[in-house]
């Protein structure tokens, strides 16, 4: 049985890996403070996981200082930062943290956004690992909309509005990027993860690519849906592609994330 930990477990993408992963490993699912949106809904993740014999929550000080060795570990928490707070601005890793982080695993996968958003840490990362054992996969991930999206989110704010009956205009925070659902890329950086031999990067694309005019605003989720545009599958030098051939709907994934906004209105 492998073991896997996902760093940043109660972010967006790293709680949706943890989702994933759980069915078929054993996943070490590590708290960090950043990437989280509020402890209340960090909490609510972890109630919702509940007392899964495959999963054991520890924070980051106690992963740091166990002696434990994993097949798999995830780095996630960059990402979801990033998506949160819309900035860079002192995203990195120290070296001491990072060299033992990477004696605990065979494999360390690092999630990074579109358009070269995390280009500086992602050098930073290689800068870091000329010397060690470990090998390294970075798995470049498209912006992402479904259940616990963050609620700066387009698709998030747009249910919110129509939940409240307003039509107030909403800004397109994902700009020219490809649009998936979170649900979907977890299953495929799962996916990826079990590959026995591994690129050193990849990026997360659809057969058909789905995303909204860089310069749209929107009055409600119809308006949204009604504004979406579709292309190719999208080229990228320097990584190899990871093609997603059946993708969730746009309608069913509004469906869920709407189900998960109403079932934790409170939160928000």
């Amino acid at each position: 049985m492998k073991r896997c930990a996902v760093i940043g477990s109660s972010g967006f993408i790293g709680y949706e890996l943890v989702c994933q992963l759980m069915e078929y490993t054993d996943v070490t699912a590590v708290l960090v403070d950043r990437g989280n949106e509020s402890e209340l809904i960090s909490e609510e993740k972890i109630f919702s996981i509940g007392r899964n014999a495959r999963v054991v929550f520890l924070d980051e000080e106690q992963f740091l200082s166990e002696n434990e060795q994993y097949d798999t570990i995830f780095i996630c928490h960059y990402y979801d930062e990033l998506k949160l707070k819309g900035t860079t601005k002192d995203m990195e890793i120290k070296d001491t943290i990072f060299n033992n982080i990477s004696t605990k695993c065979k494999d360390l996968i690092i999630l990074l956004s579109a358009k070269n958003e995390l280009s500086t840490f992602e050098r930073n990362i290689n800068d870091l690992s000329e010397n060690l054992n470990s090998n390294i996969t970075f798995i470049e991930i498209p912006s992402l909309y479904g259940p616990w999206e963050p609620s700066s989110g387009l698709v998030h704010e747009l249910i919110v509005q129509d939940l409240g009956k307003r039509n107030d205009s909403k800004k397109n925070v994902y700009g020219s990027n490809e649009i998936l659902f979170v649900e979907d890329v977890g299953k495929a950086i799962r996916i990826i993860s079990e590959k026995e031999l591994k690129e050193q990067k990849y990026f997360i694309t659809a057969k058909q690519c789905m995303y909204l005019p860089e310069d749209g605003n929107f009055t409600g989720i119809q308006n949204m849906v009604d504004g979406i545009k579709f292309s190719q599958m999208r080229n990228y030098k320097g990584a190899t592609p990871f093609v997603i051939i059946n993708t969730t709907s746009i309608e069913e994934g509004i469906q869920k994330q709407k189900q998960q906004i109403q079932q934790h209105f409170h939160l928000y």
